[in-house]
């Protein structure tokens, strides 16, 4: 996997140079339908591994089996996919949480409509073995790319532990950059995530790195969402809950044949299959049951909370934000 393979950033920018490849799927329509029968909707993505279900569905034929004709616009930056979707230059687009909880700070015409994933240790601060306390990560300098989920899992953990967030000192790097810096002995701490925590864990150079402390250990902080433009989402219901049901397709077939989904998936975010089936243990993907379950329980909203009292603190939002207050679930139904 290359360092296309980008997490999701919470900054925002403007739109920039905003799409850099465009699939067309969903091109062989159902027996019986014509192309012209099927409904156009533009979904904003990014190679992340935990929307890669997504190429299944459009592989699989279940875009055209609900009627879609989904055009995914594929983005390097977070911050222009999000700017194309608040734009609606998207009808729609795959957002992670902490971004649905700006956007709805700003104001802006995004809703969420269905979990997609959950972080579970794919993100991770890495250290030198003998760092393994949150005493002894006090006055480190831990080298992290600024504005990422690697920002949201660090001020996590430093908040967990009552720990200001000046007790360390941070550095600006990529993301695909921090494993090399950790393992050539230049930072004793950084923050990064997949491919990158698996590069550095099994580089031969790596025998004195550990995983200091991982999203698997903070459920629920770094996730996505499937996420509507307000403005689309008014005229376009039906076509919302379609695209949830061509997920839950996805999802299904990923359960029943792991094999060929992660053969699709890994193509369809420019991975090898076999670095992909090792990074996926490291995301959990929800389907149309798990997310009903997670709504009605009360432990999604409960967790978007949290993530917004992290963001608040800070400094990313003025406040968190109720989840019933954006988001529309009548979809899963």
């Amino acid at each position: 996997m290359t360092p296309r393979t980008k997490l999701r950033r919470l900054a925002a920018s403007t739109l920039g140079t905003a799409l850099t490849a465009t699939l067309t799927v969903g091109l062989l329509a159902t027996p019986g339908a014509g192309a012209s029968a099927l409904s156009s909707v533009s979904m904003g993505t990014e190679p992340w591994i935990g929307y890669a279900p997504w190429y299944i569905a459009q592989q699989e034929g279940y875009f055209t089996k609900y009627g879609l004709k989904v055009n995914i616009v594929n983005f390097e930056e977070d911050a222009d996919r999000n700017a194309a979707l608040v734009a609606g230059k998207t009808d729609v687009s795959n957002i992670d949480t902490g971004r649905t909880i700006q956007f709805a700070n700003q104001g802006d015409p995004a809703v969420p409509l269905m979990l997609e994933d959950d972080s579970n240790g794919a993100d991770a601060i890495m250290s030198v073995k003998s760092i393994s306390t949150a005493a002894e990560l006090k006055g480190q300098t831990v080298a992290y790319e600024y504005g990422t989920t690697s920002d949201l899992l660090l001020h996590f953990y430093l908040l967990e532990h009552h720990m200001p967030f000046d007790s360390v000192k941070s550095v600006n790097v990529p993301a695909a950059d921090a494993g090399t810096l950790l393992i050539a002995g230049k930072n004793k701490v950084v923050v990064t995530y997949q491919p990158y925590i698996s590069e550095a864990t099994s580089s031969p150079a790596a025998t004195d790195v550990h995983v200091f402390f991982s999203s698997a250990q903070a459920p629920g902080l770094i996730s996505d969402f499937l996420v509507a433009n307000k403005g689309w989402l008014a005229g376009h219901a039906t076509q919302a809950r379609e695209l949830v049901e061509a997920w839950n397709d996805a999802i299904t077939y990923f359960g029943t044949h792991r094999t060929q989904a992660v053969a699709i998936m890994a193509k369809g975010i420019g991975a090898t299959p076999a670095s992909l089936a090792s990074t996926l243990s490291g995301v959990i993907l929800y389907s149309v049951a798990n997310n009903e379950s997670l709504v009605s329980s009360g432990k999604l909203a409960s967790e978007y909370l949290a993530i917004g009292k992290t963001l608040q603190a800070m400094g990313q939002v003025k406040h968190p934000v109720i989840l019933s207050s954006v988001a529309d679930f009548n979809f899963l139904k």
